[in-house]
Parts: structure tokens; C-alpha cells; sequence
């Protein structure tokens, strides 16, 4: 059995886990180290974490912080940010990461896939999209020229030898509004290897909903950061639902 992914999706910044707003207005939502050991003790399916200080070029990748998270979960986690050559992901992978996520550096230097993956697998490595809609299309948010069709870069990262790809709605990012249903259908069946979407999702109502759309990965942040919601919760109503969990 195909099991649904509940994936949690949180930023650090400074040390400090922050949330935000379409990708703006970050807060302060406490320690993150405490919040992962928590989500591990939930039975999180993954923990995605992004360091948006080095994600933004501001600083080197958060390593202390990466190693104390990894010191208290057993469940995987992907680390993302800054993530600009072989030798940064080593270390990343050295500090506790189980994936990576490289999203910016993919604009620039398509080869670090081919570079990593050799060290280390395809299996390791999420590629990532940060997806905004502008008169009723869609474009990557890094794409300042608006040129590029978000589902014929997803075929690009498949073919480039991505294990997987995450799609983020920043337009939805952080707005409980719901994530966007028919668009992330076509992107999942434009490729075969697994999509992970993010943005939008603020209920457990939904979160069962993407799965009537075939979408399976779903990351989640505001959703468990501030809401009264955690992940036993999350998977008991998908349960009730009928969705297949992994309780």
C-alpha cells in the first residue's frame, strides 16, 4: 500500500523557527529543535527544513542548527538553502540531512545534480519550484522574464535525475485559502516521479481534498505552526476519511 505523506515544512532563520506569508513577514514561531522533536514523536512521515538566511545568499547554510535537530528526530529530513556546490552538500549530509532540496542554484548550475547524485544517489536529491500565477498563467517566481512553463521544468528536473520535485504556491504560502487543486493534478501527472505541493493548506478539510485529485506528499507548515492542529490529529481525520496513513 501506497502510503499518504503528511510532510512538515519549516523555516529557520537564525537559528529561530520563523513562518511567514507568501514568502514574506516571517515571525518568530519558536525553537526549532523542540518543534522537530515533537513532530518526530507525532510520527511525521518526513520534516522538510529550509534556512531561509542562506536560501536568500545572506549566510552559509545553519549546520549547528541542522546537527541539533538531527540529534533529536529519527524521522528523515531534507535540509534546503545555500546548497551551492558538492562540498556544501557533504556537509549538509554530514550534519544529520537525510535529502537535500536545491531549487535557486538550478537557475544557474544545472550540473550540481550530476555532481551530487554521483557521491551520493538521485534518491537524495528534491528539486524544487516556487510557483506563482500572474493573469491567469503560470511562472516560476525565479524566472524574471516569465518564459518558463512550470510543468515543462518539472519534466526538465525529472530528466535531470531528481528523486523528486516540491512545488510551492507563494501566492497561497501561508493564507490557509487552499492550495491549488487543479494545477498541481496537471504537474503530478506530468511526471512520474513523486511531487510534494506546499501553499494554501489551512484545514483538515483541505488536506483530504488534495487526495481526491491524486496529489499524495503533502507539505504543511502554517497548518501546524499556527493552528491547533498536529500531525496524530492530521492522520486520524485522513483515516476516518478512508486515506491511507501511517499511524
Amino acid at each position: 500500500m501506497n502510503f499518504i505523506r503528511i510532510i512538515p515544512s519549516l523555516l529557520i532563520s537564525n537559528g529561530k523557527l520563523v513562518k511567514g506569508s507568501k514568502f514574506e513577514n516571517f515571525k518568530n514561531a519558536g525553537s526549532p529543535v523542540t518543534t522537530v522533536a515533537a513532530l518526530d514523536s507525532q510520527i511525521a512521515d518526513e520534516i522538510f527544513i529550509i534556512d531561509i538566511d542562506s536560501y536568500n545568499k545572506k549566510k552559509k547554510p545553519d549546520f549547528k542548527t541542522l546537527k541539533k535537530i538531527a540529534e533529536v528526530s529519527s524521522t528523515p529530513i531534507t535540509f534546503g538553502g545555500g546548497i551551492d556546490s558538492l562540498e556544501t552538500a557533504k556537509k549538509i549530509f554530514l550534519n544529520g540531512a537525510d535529502k537535500i532540496f536545491l531549487n535557486t542554484i538550478l537557475f544557474n548550475n544545472l550540473n550540481i545534480i550530476h555532481e551530487i547524485s554521483s557521491v551520493y544517489g538521485n534518491q537524495a536529491i528534491i528539486g524544487g519550484m516556487n510557483v506563482i500565477k500572474k493573469n491567469n498563467k503560470y511562472y516560476l517566481l525565479e524566472d524574471k522574464n516569465l518564459k518558463i512553463d512550470p510543468i515543462e521544468y518539472a519534466k526538465k528536473l525529472e530528466k535531470l535525475g531528481v528523486a523528486e520535485i516540491k512545488i510551492i504556491y507563494v501566492d497561497l504560502e501561508g493564507t490557509k485559502k487552499g492550495i491549488d487543486y487543479e494545477y498541481s493534478k496537471k504537474i503530478n501527472e506530468s511526471v512520474k516521479i513523486p511531487c510534494i505541493f506546499e501553499g494554501g493548506l489551512g484545514n483538515l478539510e483541505q488536506l483530504s481534498k488534495c487526495f481526491d485529485y491524486g496529489l499524495n506528499s503533502i507539505a504543511i507548515g502554517t497548518m501546524i505552526i499556527f493552528s491547533d492542529y498536529n500531525i496524530i490529529k492530521i492522520k486520524n481525520y485522513l483515516k476516518e476519511k478512508k486515506r491511507p496513513v501511517r499511524l
